[in-house]
């Protein structure tokens, strides 16, 4: 065996070495640790990222989102995800956030100099430091607000919101439900009352479930913070900031697919229109023919057209309330309360539409993009 004298470098190269490898390992820690997307969830299956994307088959790579930096650094909570992941924005954007799995909420508000896109189609919460906030617990003004429970859905929310380009600032922060052994972890979680008045949930989709099973985890769960609005205690700090601590929190600018295309003309924040559910009230037009995704057949699509959902309402009026419900549509198609606005009763036209023909179902092949199914 070779002795080593005084001075020699071996050592110092084999730590080197070694300090690579623990480098490498921390850089390549497996995130998510196992899939939890479901058959709504926006953009391409999780398995075939390598395939779809370049440059190691992220999602955002290349795109405009910049992580916000406190004091220079990964905000508190990113920084063992910052640590783990190549980048910063990948940290972000995938975690693992270090919440203590009490959970997350996030809002997205509208950004000066990035198109909302999709953003301004599901508005539903109001603040907790406004009048209309404390006023109407529904109230849906003032951005897309979403959480959960558990810290491991973080990730597959933000992919499917990124993907739904619910684009514009995004704002998070640890802390669902309250009363939790550890407070200091999430000093004001939502349910405090403090924060917004409503906020949708998504659930955790276990190892132990079929992901193809699950056809959406931000839906039919019944543990959305709904209809609950903000606690009366608070009402004095109507006109004051949100009272968040930073260091729980983290934000990202530039959220959002915009398609990588941006150079669009932005939306400004001052100039954006008031958050609503489909074109200006002025605006109450219909095509008859305009199709929307009912459902998804095998890899298929299936369509129908605002005619169809209108005779629908004539035997199932119920059922057609239903699908104007949904908010939620895809780059290729609005839900029916933005395409079908006469037929949904979203505005009247003053007169009756000249009737088309019938239309029989339409579908079409994958395009690429998971859809959202009303049902």
């Amino acid at each position: 065996m070779r002795a080593t004298a005084k001075g020699d470098p071996l050592p110092i190269i084999l730590l080197l070495f070694g300090l690579s490898l623990f480098v490498s390992a921390q850089s390549n820690t497996a995130w998510p640790e196992y899939s939890q997307q479901c058959r709504d969830d926006a953009g391409p299956p999780f398995p075939d990222d390598a395939d779809t994307f370049p440059n190691g088959g992220k999602y955002h790579d290349g795109s405009a989102a910049v992580p916000i930096f406190q004091n220079g650094e990964c905000a508190p909570k990113m920084q063992k995800a910052c640590r783990e992941r190549a980048t910063p924005i990948g940290a972000y954007l995938e975690g693992p956030i270090d919440c203590g799995d009490q959970g997350w909420y996030c809002r997205i508000f509208v950004e000066d100099g990035w198109d909302n896109i999709g953003l301004q189609k599901d508005v539903n919460f109001g603040h907790c430091n406004t009048t209309n906030g404390f006023d109407d617990a529904g109230y849906d003004r003032d951005g897309h607000c979403h959480g959960s429970s558990h810290d491991s859905t973080y990730y597959w929310w933000i992919r499917d919101h990124w993907h739904r380009q619910y684009n514009g600032r995004l704002r998070c922060c640890c802390g669902w439900y309250k009363d939790t052994s550890t407070p200091e972890i999430s000093p004001e979680p939502l349910y405090n009352r403090r924060i917004a008045n409503r906020c949708d949930y998504r659930r955790l989709v276990t190892r132990e479930e079929n992901p193809n099973d699950c056809r959406d985890a931000n839906e039919d769960h019944g543990l959305g913070f709904d209809d609950i609005g903000c606690d009366p205690q608070f009402i004095d700090q109507i006109g004051s900031p949100i009272p968040e601590d930073d260091s729980t929190c983290w934000e990202i600018s530039k959220f959002g697919d915009a398609d990588e295309d941006t150079t669009r003309a932005p939306t400004s924040a001052s100039a954006a229109p008031s958050p609503m559910d489909g074109p200006p009230e002025e605006d109450c037009t219909e095509d008859p023919k305009t199709k929307f995704i009912v459902k998804r057949k095998g890899k298929k699509n299936l369509k129908k057209s605002c005619k169809w959902l209108g005779k629908l309402g004539d035997r199932n009026s119920k059922k057609k309330k239903n699908y104007c419900k949904k908010k939620k549509g895809t780059k290729k198609f609005d839900p029916p309360r933005v395409s079908c606005r006469i037929t949904c009763e979203i505005c009247d036209p003053g007169e009756d539409e000249d009737e088309d023909e019938d239309e029989d179902e339409d579908e079409d092949e994958d395009s690429g993009d998971t859809m959202n199914i009303f049902d």
